[in-house]
């Protein structure tokens, strides 16, 4: 019966007559179709066993068979019969332990193959309807056998070919699928647990993370693959593989769900787990191998031998995987919907982010020479920290550790703070992200412990705290989108667990009233000063902080103050630190009227401070440790914070706290104690032998400082009494220091005996002063600074009484003694200057040291008066030192090492009486009252040419050439700058009569190229075209300007209008290209005022049009309009008319009509002034004239046009000496033969000069100009020899 050519003759029987005909005994079917049962009956009871249990040479005959006999009436029937009988033999197979499971499979695989080329051919002829499409064959049965196969191991290839017949895919032509999209769906997601199962035995822990993002909800499904074999799950994953392989394009139908990502993704992934596992196996040669392992011979195969294959079995999975990606054409990924190629890029990005954590993990990992201050560790399970208090590192670890971290810095900053240091990938929002479980060990602090040691580690190479680190710090806690898991308190818990192991510094020498990165830099702890910088930086200046943070931490040092009944030394000396920084955020909390726990156990808490310090300071010093004073005065002072604010000009003292009447109360009892302790303690108040320690003392300033912000108004009079007594005993100890200073910078010049020996001696000078002195001092002058801010306050009996009597003299005294300390410090400068730069630089980086101090004596400086400044210099000159107090403001003001409170200070004094009578020029001016008028003008010009200081004329004369090279913000560039600024400042000051004036403009036009115009608008950037920010029109357009032409445009004007330049001089510092742009405006606008055919000279000579175009309409716009006004105005009021002479203005029309009669003449002169004035040339019109002849006329026309245009000043001075040359005339002087003029167009003068021989008169000047343009010096006239 099993004959292959039997079974091929029923075949042909079936297909020629119909099953019905042939096996049942009636051959008609009836309309009731009664026949079906009976067929059934002999389908199931006879074909179904025979067909499936056949031999295997003949089963794919039967089957053929097996599927001609399937009726379109009973189909639904037969195809359940089959599908029923295939899964009873597998049952019976299992059961009976008889190894034929996988013939059932190959049974179904095989059918299933005949089917789908049935019907991809169209050959189901005896199925027309029912059975022609796939969904036809599915069936309930037939799914539950699909899924269950995962379940069913070890998996072989008939599992395989089964699953893949049923699902179909192999092409993406094949869209027959025998699997309901319920059942697809079930082993989608079977194929990517298998996968993933893989993962979880990685030795990489990104890997094992990942599994999180490809099965985030399956902590079950976790815990039984993790009690699998390595082998099984291998097994698992390499079947998987390999029916997503051969059934892509069926598994893929369904991909708008997550899986199908997640299983492309799962494939890259073991791809590259495979790729790093293997390469980091180093015992094995895989190279060339490309079988696969037969598991059942693994198994039996020792623990070595299993390892090993387990090896292999990834090396071979890693290679199918990569060899399947290569085969995927270009158009399988275009083809992907773009939200399954989003999920897959993300969650690739994603384990690439958290293999990153892992290579982080080994980087960071502990060894030799990292770290070297805090070392992590656990404890009960949990993340802590050991500290190194002072470890043995070698030159050679230190070395490594700075690199190594200066690495670490870098890759912080080229990624991210929160993906190196805290593992959380970018761009991860913890709170809504689904892919992502925030239990994932990448999501804890598991590496917090490295930005404690970054900031202990402080400064490297590169980069430190302060400018690196703490900034990354702050950018991730400006976007960290879980604050509830703030990194903040286990680094501030850290670091003072840290601090609180060391001794602290001295507090009272931390300047926390100028509180700053570089005073922080001083602390020497590692842990406090790091704790201080992190404060600092969060609370202070970035103000994002959170009050449960400082509360806890304020907590743990309330917590560690007292051991029982002890004081822990340690935590009280780290207390006043904390107290510095945490004190202002708080009291702004306080002040806005948000009353906490935290604010209100703060303020219990200075209660107690100040009840315990004023306990300390009992009245004899005998009955107390000064150390218990000095530690709780600390920490009193740090809870009572001053804020020194502003500029030089504007230095104010700020009082951030309002406090109780409680702790007024008690301040002033802590007051009146230690007035007592300081007078039974000070030699020169008592006999008692008990001295005062410079702490102690120092916290007394301070204190006093704090009274005065705090209590001015409840001081006595015996108090203030105390308050100057200290103020000045301290100023003068500063002064007689420095001027100690500058004695020694004077003996060592004038005795030097080389270069060398001078700058020895000059580095031991600069290094001798105390710096406890310049404390001591700083503190007096910030509480000087706050007695002169509350005076202005507040009115009050006791605070009348410090502005009269004794208490006025004092202060008046004090100030002087500022502005010597001032002096000496500029002339010690001059004096080093005198020799080299370099001795000048050693001198001025002393003062850098004492930055704060000096900040603080510019401030005075402003505000002194005439009489005290004229004092110290009175002081400074008796010295008799061999250079002058204007020579030491030089000296700071352009001095190699710069502070701009300091250079601001000396600008303002040499600009100020009486010191400006001397800051311009050496020795004299002449005036008028020295000499008569007509001395003057018969003195050579070789003689009265005006000689300004050495240091001015030195920038002022500079070269342009080599200065336009320069940087826009270089050094000498900006001395050039700040040197006009003084020149014309000067000038401007001067009288318009004056001969200094007229002596000083000579100097300007004759000896100074107006090529400084050339760098002035290089920092004034017009764009070609534009019109330099105005249109044909004239009208303004400021969205043309640039940032820095808008600045200089608008200071140009100012300048014109007010006729100053210290503001823009005062806003210089610190020097930038915004400040440079204001200052080169408004020297152009000064200039153009002050100098207006100096700088006409240079316009006209501009070869770029394009440039003079824009110069010209910027001037036009901003500069002209204000400078008319004033021109008009000023011809209005200060050429007076007579019964000779008036003048008239047509401000529409910008014209002047000056009309002079003189008997029976006449002339009417028009002037024009351009709307770009003074740029172009000014128009002279003779409009009327009477009784003068044509050449007089003409003469008189020449001569007001030479006077308006050579005029470097106003148009009504140029009018006012044009109507004192006609004067002249009338009154029968001679002109000169030479200019055509009786008053000399530039300095006035008449003619005086007389040939001997022909008598003529002519100008000195135009003489001299003669001579030296004819290259000989005979009269113009006669040629005589003069």
């Amino acid at each position: 019966m099993d004959s292959p050519s039997l079974v091929k003759l029923l075949l042909n029987l079936v297909e020629i007559f119909g099953p019905v005909h042939l096996f049942l005994k009636y051959s008609e079917k009836n309309d009731d179709k009664s026949y079906v049962e009976p067929y059934l009956n002999v389908f199931n009871s006879d074909f179904v066993p025979w067909c499936l249990d056949g031999k295997h040479i003949t089963c794919s005959s039967k089957i053929d068979l097996l599927l001609s006999l399937i009726q379109e009436e009973c189909f639904f029937d037969q195809w359940c019969l089959i599908i029923k009988y295939i899964i009873a033999k597998q049952k019976r197979s299992v059961d009976d332990k008889i190894s034929h499971t996988n013939d059932q499979f190959e049974l179904l695989t095989l059918i299933l193959q005949k089917v789908r080329e049935r019907i991809a051919g169209g050959k189901l002829r005896n199925l027309q309807r029912s059975g022609s499409l796939p969904e036809h064959w599915r069936h309930d049965l037939l799914d539950s056998v699909a899924v269950s196969v995962f379940c069913d191991l070890p998996a072989t290839d008939s599992h395989v070919h089964f699953l893949c017949a049923a699902l179909g895919g192999s092409s993406q032509d094949d869209q027959v699928c025998f699997l309901s999209a319920e059942a697809v769906c079930k082993i989608r997601e079977s194929i990517l647990k298998s996968l993933a199962s893989v993962l979880t035995t990685s030795t990489f822990e990104w890997t094992r993370s990942a599994h999180f993002l490809l099965l985030p909800a399956e902590h079950e499904h976790l815990k039984l693959l993790g009690e699998q074999s390595l082998l099984a799950n291998f097994e698992m994953a390499q079947f998987a593989f390999q029916v997503f392989e051969r059934s892509l394009f069926a598994l893929r139908i369904h991909e708008e769900d997550s899986v199908f990502s997640h299983i492309l993704a799962a494939l890259f992934i073991i791809e590259w787990e495979c790729s790093m596992a293997l390469t980091l196996e180093e015992e094995n040669d895989l190279e060339g191998h490309k079988e696969e392992i037969d598991a059942e011979t693994l198994l039996c195969n020792s623990s070595d031998d299993r390892l090993g294959a387990t090896v292999h079995l990834k090396a071979n999975l890693a290679e199918h995987i990569h060899a399947f990606r290569q085969s995927l054409i270009p158009s399988f990924w275009n083809d992907l919907r773009s939200d399954t190629l989003n999920r897959l890029a993300n969650i690739l990005a994603q384990s690439v982010r958290y293999s990153l954590q892992s290579f982080y993990d080994i980087l960071l990992s502990e060894r030799e020479d990292w770290p070297l201050w805090v070392k992590p560790s656990l404890q009960n399970g949990h993340a802590s920290v050991k500290f190194q208090c002072e470890p043995l590192a070698t030159e050679e670890t230190e070395l490594k550790h700075q690199r190594f971290v200066a690495f670490v810095d870098k890759i912080v900053l080229n990624l991210s703070f929160g993906e190196v240091i805290l593992g959380i990938p970018r761009n991860q929002h913890c709170t809504t992200s689904s892919s992502i479980d925030v239990t994932s060990p990448v999501s804890s602090f598991s590496r917090a412990w490295v930005a404690a040691e970054m900031i202990c580690t402080w400064k490297w190479k590169g980069g430190s705290a302060f400018s690196t680190f703490l900034p990354s710090l702050v950018q991730y806690m400006k976007t960290e989108s879980c604050p509830e898991v703030s990194i903040m308190p286990f680094l501030l818990d850290t670091l003072l667990e840290g601090a609180l192991m060391h001794e602290s510094s001295n507090w009272a020498l931390f300047n926390v009233w100028h509180l700053s990165d570089s005073e922080i830099d001083k602390i020497q702890d590692r842990f406090l000063r790091a704790l201080v910088a992190l404060l600092f930086t969060t609370y202070t200046k970035e103000r994002i902080w959170r009050e449960s943070d400082a509360l806890a931490l304020f907590e743990k040092l309330l917590g560690s103050l007292f051991v029982s009944s002890t004081v822990n030394r340690k935590c009280l000396r780290t207390l006043p630190f904390v107290m510095s920084t945490i004190i202002k955020p708080l009291t702004e909390k306080m002040k806005s009227g948000e009353a906490s726990s935290c604010t209100d156990l703060m303020g219990e808490s200075i209660l107690s401070w100040l009840n315990e310090a004023i306990s300390c300071l009992s009245l004899s010093p005998r009955e107390v440790t000064q150390q218990d004073i000095e530690d709780w005065m600390q920490v009193v002072l740090s809870c009572f914070p001053l804020e020194i604010t502003g500029g030089t000009a504007k230095l104010v003292v700020k009082f951030d706290r309002e406090i109780s009447d409680a702790e007024t109360s008690l301040l002033l009892t802590l007051f009146s104690r230690y007035r007592a302790f300081y007078a039974s303690a000070d030699p020169s108040l008592s006999s008692s032998g008990t001295s005062l320690s410079k702490t102690a003392e120092l916290l007394g300033v301070k204190l006093t400082a704090v009274m005065v912000g705090y209590c001015c108004t409840k001081l006595g009079e015996d108090d203030w009494c105390f308050v100057f007594r200290i103020l000045r005993k301290w100023i003068e100890s500063s002064v007689l220091l420095v001027e100690e200073m500058t004695d020694g910078v004077n003996d060592a010049v004038i005795n030097r005996t080389s270069a060398e020996d001078i700058l020895e001696k000059l580095k031991l000078i600069a290094c001798t002063p105390e710096e406890l002195t310049f404390t001591f001092a700083e503190s007096a002058l910030v509480t000087l600074c706050c007695i002169n801010h509350v005076d202005s306050l507040h009115e009050s009996q006791t605070l009348q009484l410090i502005r009269s009597g004794e208490y006025a003299e004092s202060n008046d005294k004090m100030m002087e003694n500022v502005l010597r300390l001032f002096l000496a410090s500029g002339v010690s400068e001059a004096i080093a200057g005198s020799c080299s730069e370099e001795a000048s630089s050693i001198i001025a980086s002393s003062r850098v040291v004492y930055l704060h101090f000096w900040e603080l004596v510019a401030s005075f400086i402003i505000d002194a008066s005439p009489q005290i400044r004229g004092c110290a210099l009175e002081s400074v000159k008796l010295w008799g030192l061999s250079k002058d107090s204007v020579s030491g403001l030089y000296s700071i003001l352009f001095s190699s090492e710069p502070i701009s409170h300091l250079q601001f200070a000396a600008y303002s004094l040499l600009m100020s009486e009486p010191i400006c009578e001397v800051s311009l020029v050496n020795g004299e001016n002449p005036q008028e009252s020295d000499m008569d008028q007509q001395s003057i003008e018969s003195t050579p010009d070789s003689e009265k040419a005006l000689c300004l200081r050495d240091e001015l004329s030195a920038l002022i004369e500079m070269p342009t050439s080599g200065l336009a090279k320069t940087d826009l913000i270089a050094r000498d560039r900006v001395n050039v700058f700040v040197a006009w600024a003084l020149l014309l400042s000067h000038l401007q000051r001067l009288p318009l009569s004056s001969t200094s004036r007229a002596l000083l403009l000579s100097y300007v036009q004759d000896k100074i190229s107006p090529c400084i115009l050339d760098c002035i608008f290089q920092h004034i950037p017009l764009r070609s075209g534009s019109g330099g920010g105005a249109s044909a029109s004239g009208k303004k357009k400021d969205a043309e300007l640039v940032p820095e032409a808008k600045a200089a445009a608008e200071a140009s004007k100012n300048a014109i209008v007010t006729c100053s330049l210290l503001p823009y001089v005062e806003s210089l510092w610190p020097v930038g290209v915004l400040e440079m742009a204001s200052l080169a405006g408004s020297l152009y606008g000064m200039m153009i005022r002050l100098l207006p055919s100096y700088v006409r000279t240079w316009f006209t000579g501009l070869r770029d049009r394009s440039l003079s175009s824009s110069i010209e309409s910027l001037t036009r716009v901003w500069c002209s309009p204000p400078l008319l006004l004033d021109e008009f105005c000023q011809v209005k009021e200060s050429v007076y008319a007579d019964e000779t002479f008036s003048v008239s203005v047509n401000r529409s029309a910008y014209e002047i009509i000056a009309t002079y009669k003189k008997e029976e003449t006449g002339i009417d002169l028009v002037i024009r002034l351009p709307s770009c004035y003074p740029l172009r040339h000014v128009e002279v019109e003779c409009t009327r004239s009477l009784g003068i002849s044509e050449v007089k006329c003409r003469k008189w026309l020449l001569s007001l046009t030479s006077f308006v245009r050579n005029q470097n000043g106003a148009v009504a001075e140029a009018i006012q000496t044009w109507k004192k040359n006609f004067d002249k005339e009338f009154e029968g002087v001679e002109e000169c033969p030479i200019c055509y003029s009786i008053l000399h167009t530039s300095n006035h003068g008449l003619p005086r000069l007389a040939c001997k021989t022909c008598k003529h008169k002519f100008h000195g000047a135009c003489l001299y100009k003669w001579f030296s343009t004819s290259n000989k010096s005979t009269c113009p006239l006669c040629q005589t020899p003069f």
